[in-house]
């Protein structure tokens, strides 16, 4: 059975390129990245939400610099999603289709950092929220380029929790 029915699914689709444009704006000077509306339907057809629609991100920092990274996540469901975390970290995992070892392959000069902090972050029925990063380049590392990956997850305080989406974001230490 499907989780959305066609209908629902333009309508989402629909919400969720507007809060696209709607934040876009505010990541002219950054780089940017969004959801297609074949990937929206994609999505909204998995039995997993919420999702990651759109990232923005300063694209280069001197070794020592910040890189600022961001990313918006919608909830298409009739409910709230609660205790949810974004976590961030450096190495080439997107690439690898299985969750366990996506998570696993860091570099571990960069921190692994994630948000929010403690009971993690709400979003209501067809809304979306953004969660913000500020990845600390180490110095002393390469002048290249390296990749973010982003993961989101819900918990479960008690039991296992849920990966529920993730996403990559290339940056340059200049």
């Amino acid at each position: 059975m499907a989780k959305f029915t066609a209908a629902k699914i333009k309508e989402q689709t629909k919400k969720i390129q507007e809060t696209i444009q709607r934040e876009k704006r505010h990541y002219r000077e950054q780089n940017f990245t969004e959801v297609t509306s074949e990937d929206i339907a994609r999505k909204l057809r998995r039995l997993k939400s919420p999702m990651i629609v759109f990232q923005g991100w300063s694209g280069s920092a001197p070794a020592g610099g910040t890189i600022n990274y961001s990313v918006g996540i919608w909830n298409p469901d009739p409910s709230e999603a609660i205790w949810l975390f974004a976590h961030a970290w450096v190495g080439s995992g997107n690439v690898d289709p299985l969750v366990g070892t996506f998570l696993l392959n860091v570099d571990t000069r960069f921190p692994r950092l994630t948000e929010p902090a403690f009971a993690g972050a709400s979003i209501g029925p067809s809304s979306s929220l953004t969660i913000s990063f500020n990845l600390q380049v180490p110095t002393g590392v390469q002048k290249t380029n390296y990749i973010g990956n982003t993961c989101l997850m819900q918990f479960n305080w008690h039991d296992v929790g849920a990966y529920l989406d993730r996403s990559v974001w290339p940056f340059t230490v200049t």
